[in-house]
């Protein structure tokens, strides 16, 4: 079950799932995050930051998943999203 997250905390858990942030195309409050996949395709979406222990919340924590293929239905189970290695 999604949970809100700290921003930093959030961004070093998809690190796993060759996710990171593009510091080039950011503007204002908002940061660009990117997923690589390994056929070489990416997919974006725009993460709000006002801080890097800004909270991040549920709602917005689905929709990175659901966007990066990273929920349940793509089989990546709540566990395997939220630990650490």
């Amino acid at each position: 079950m999604d949970r809100p997250t700290k921003y930093k905390v959030l961004l070093k858990l998809l690190a796993k799932f060759e996710v990171y942030e593009d510091k080039k195309r950011a503007k204002g409050s908002e940061r660009l995050w990117i997923r690589k996949y390994p056929d070489g395709t990416k997919r974006s979406i725009p993460v709000t930051c006002h801080g890097e222990n800004y909270v991040i919340g549920v709602g917005l924590i689905k929709a990175i998943r659901r966007r990066f293929a990273l929920t349940e239905k793509d089989g990546i189970l709540d566990e395997e999203f939220y630990s650490k290695k």
